[in-house]
C-alpha cells in the first residue's frame, strides 16, 4: 500500500487507504467511487497515484458486476476502469506502487482483450482502437497492444499512421523479444500476429505476413496455430 517518507505527513491517511481496501473486499464500489474520487479532484491530493489505482478497480468490478442497476448506473464500467488505470500509471512517474497491482493489471489487461477481440471481429475497428491504445497506456513496451493498435488503423486505412505503430511493435520485439511479458501480453501479442499474418496475407501482402511470422519465431517456433499460418503463407 502506499508508501510515504516519514519526515513528510502523508495528505492521505493510510486508514483512509485502509478503509477503500476494506470496502473493495465487501463489495461496496461505489463508497469507493465516492470517497477516492474527492482525492483525484482535490488539487492537493490529485498528483497521488494510489486513489486512481482505486477509482479503477472499483469501475472494473462493477463492470463484471451482475447487479443490473449497478450497470444500467455505471455502463461504461471497462472503460472507465482503463482511464483511470492511465492516469494512475502516468501519476506513478518512479513506479513505487505500479508493481502492487500487477495480478489487477492482468485481469484488467485480460477483459480488455477479450472486448477489444468482440470489437474487432465486429468490424467495429475504431471502438477496438480505443482499447489497444489504452492497453499500450498502461505498458508503453508492450508489443501486442501497438501491433494491434497498428493493424486497426490499417483497418480504418489510416495507413500512415499504422506503420508507425508496427514500426514501434518491431523495434520492441527487437530490442526485448518476450522479456518481462505477462501470459496475458504474450496471448495479445500471439492473437495480434495471427490476425496481422492472415489479413496482410489475404490483400496479397506475404512478405508483410512473414515479417510478424519472423519477428516473433523466438517466442512461438512451436506453436502449432503459428507455424500453421506460416505453412499456409508459404516460407
Amino acid at each position: 500500500m502506499a508508501q510515504y517518507d516519514d519526515e513528510e505527513p502523508p495528505l492521505i491517511p493510510q486508514e483512509d487507504f485502509d478503509e477503500l481496501l476494506m470496502w473493495m473486499v465487501d463489495g461496496k464500489f461505489e463508497k469507493v467511487l465516492y470517497k477516492a474520487i474527492r482525492y483525484t479532484e482535490d488539487d492537493k491530493t490529485s498528483k497521488e497515484p494510489v486513489p486512481y489505482v482505486f477509482m479503477s478497480m472499483a469501475f472494473f468490478k462493477i463492470s463484471e458486476s451482475s447487479d443490473a442497476e449497478l450497470l444500467e448506473k455505471y455502463p461504461n464500467g471497462l472503460k472507465d476502469a482503463l482511464k483511470y488505470s492511465s492516469k494512475f500509471v502516468k501519476k506513478d512517474k518512479q513506479q513505487e506502487y505500479v508493481g502492487e497491482y500487477t495480478d489487477y493489471f492482468n485481469d484488467l489487461r485480460r477483459a480488455t482483450m477479450n472486448q477489444s477481440e468482440v470489437y474487432v471481429d465486429d468490424e467495429k475497428y475504431t471502438k477496438a482502437k480505443s482499447y489497444y491504445k489504452y492497453l499500450y497506456s498502461l505498458d508503453s513496451e508492450d508489443p501486442g497492444a501497438w501491433l494491434m493498435y497498428g493493424t486497426v488503423l490499417w483497418r480504418t486505412k489510416a495507413k500512415r499512421d499504422a506503420l508507425e505503430s508496427w514500426e514501434l511493435a518491431k523495434q520492441l520485439l527487437s530490442e526485448f523479444g518476450g522479456k518481462g511479458l505477462e501470459d496475458v501480453q504474450v496471448d495479445l501479442l500471439k492473437y495480434g500476429v495471427i490476425y496481422t499474418a492472415e489479413m496482410l496475407a489475404a490483400e496479397g501482402d506475404r512478405s508483410g505476413a512473414r515479417e510478424w511470422l519472423d519477428a516473433t519465431d523466438d517466442l512461438f517456433s512451436d506453436d502449432r496455430e503459428i507455424q500453421a499460418i506460416r505453412r499456409s503463407i508459404g516460407g
